[in-house]
């Protein structure tokens, strides 16, 4: 092989591996809950976790943050009444999704392998439904988003000594509000249970 072709061969394997690593580094890193189309909706409060800017995209839930990686510790579950912060137009249906909030979580994270107690578990669950919609008949003729009803969901889990160990924040739909609460809440355990 002549000398310039050497070297132009050298150039392209060092572009092709510059390149791939590139695209390594850009597929490892999850995109930011503060950069996605979801942050800054009007109708959608972020005033509930403490850290919106450390979420990132989850597997079955929308966004997800683990400050501590794993939850394998934890054994046994406290669920507490879930609370609603959704703007005017959205609070009846909010209130109905909080309402289903605490025995469907408590039902999902059973199914995961959590032991549910009343009080003093060594995992504390605090949940808020910030968005909840049932659609008009104009919105259910015209499909989309939210042709279906459905609910936007948040969790909080701190340990025993109440520091944070997860948040959480998902949107879900369903034939009912309360059955979007339902569907919210196994994706979100699916994905807690991923860290346990």
């Amino acid at each position: 092989m002549r000398k310039g072709g050497f070297q132009v061969l050298s150039m392209t394997m060092l572009t092709v591996l510059v390149t791939a690593a590139a695209l390594t580094v850009a597929v490892a890193k999850p995109k930011p809950f503060d950069k996605s189309d979801d942050a800054g909706k009007v109708d959608e409060p972020t005033k509930y976790l403490p850290d919106y800017d450390k979420l990132t995209e989850g597997g079955e839930a929308d966004w997800t943050y683990f400050p501590a990686g794993s939850l394998k510790t934890y054994k046994s579950v406290s669920v507490k009444t879930f609370t609603q912060n959704a703007i005017e137009d959205h609070t009846d249906e909010a209130e109905t999704a909080a309402k289903n909030g605490k025995k469907y979580l408590e039902q999902w994270l059973k199914k995961a392998g959590f032991k549910v107690v009343d009080e003093g578990g060594e995992l504390v669950f605090d949940g808020n439904v910030f968005d909840a919609w049932e659609p008009s008949g104009a919105g259910r003729f015209w499909g989309g988003w939210m042709a279906n009803p459905g609910c936007g969901l948040e969790l909080i889990a701190k340990d025993g000594s109440g520091k944070v160990v997860a948040e959480i924040r998902h949107k879900a739909r369903g034939s009912t509000v309360k059955d979007a609460v339902e569907n919210g809440l196994e994706s979100i355990v699916k994905d807690i249970a991923k860290v346990k």
